[in-house]
């Protein structure tokens, strides 16, 4: 497979949030701005001798965050759901399943959130695609304006797979 050579834009981008189960939810009318910061796997602690610097130790594991912004259509629909009904478990979407079963067991309610990159349509030989497991939505926050907006932010703590397709 050769490397791409076409860039990609934010026209290319698609976001989709899983629950646990089979319920998933495509973000439309979003702003195409996802952002993720994927720190070293754990920080580090400096030791020092009397101010000399002699040691660097693992200290604790590292998560990946992200965050992005999708136009606001409502805040609730009882009987379709809305993208703060689906990362708040509530409404519609109040029987999801979390993600969080398996290792590492986590009590919070958490979605994996797929980005996936369309590439063949543009004549790569593939798509790619990011999937962020076990995501817990840390916040929602609401801006008027033209248009109204949702800006979502999540902490990341079973990792990111990257994948081509």
């Amino acid at each position: 497979m050769a490397y791409s050579t076409v860039p990609k834009t934010k026209r290319d981008g698609k976001i989709t949030l899983q629950d646990g189960g089979a319920v998933t939810l495509e973000v439309a009318y979003e702003d195409g701005n996802l952002s993720y910061e994927q720190p070293t796997a754990q920080s580090s602690l400096p030791i020092f001798d009397r101010g000399t610097l002699s040691a660097v130790r693992k200290q604790d594991d590292q998560f990946i965050t992200f965050t992005f912004s999708a136009n606001m259509r409502q805040f609730t629909d009882a009987a379709a759901g809305s993208i703060n009904d689906f990362v708040r478990k509530v409404g519609f979407y109040n029987g999801n399943a979390s993600a969080g079963t398996g290792t590492p067991y986590i009590e919070q309610y958490v979605i994996n959130v797929q980005f996936e990159v369309e590439g063949t349509d543009l004549g790569d030989l593939v798509d790619s695609s990011a999937t962020f497991s076990k995501c817990e939505c840390t916040s929602v926050s609401f801006s008027e304006g033209d248009p109204n907006s949702f800006s979502l932010s999540f902490t990341c703590y079973g990792g990111v797979t990257f994948a081509a397709a």
